[in-house]
């Protein structure tokens, strides 16, 4: 006799954080996600799985961010910033590194 498990509902924020980090999936292979690029680069991906820490970073003293919420992907002493938000408030900004991790590790597209 099995017995059917409840869903559990998902918090409205999870769900608009979730939409929000899989518009910069890149579909190539799990963990990848668009990123700012430097330079002279068009165009930049980066493999969150192989970050050292993704961060929330209030960016103050960015002059293209100014008084903004950003997610950054730290790869050893190298910041690269991901390609969502900026974001008004450090909660929001949260919510959207909880579900690109969530989404890298997952290995598929909901």
């Amino acid at each position: 006799m099995t017995h059917a498990q409840p869903e559990l509902p998902v918090p409205e924020e999870l769900e608009w954080a979730l939409d929000e980090a899989n518009k910069e999936v890149v579909a190539i292979a799990p963990g990848w996600f668009r990123a700012w690029p430097s330079g002279d680069e068009k165009w930049s991906a980066v493999n969150v799985r192989a970050a050292t820490q993704v961060i929330v970073n209030h960016s103050r003293e960015d002059d293209r961010h100014p008084d903004s919420w950003t997610v950054r992907a730290l790869f050893g002493d190298k910041a690269v910033e991901l390609r969502v938000g900026p974001y008004d408030n450090r909660t929001q900004a949260i919510w959207v590194a909880n579900a690109i991790l969530s989404i890298a590790y997952a290995g598929e597209r909901r």
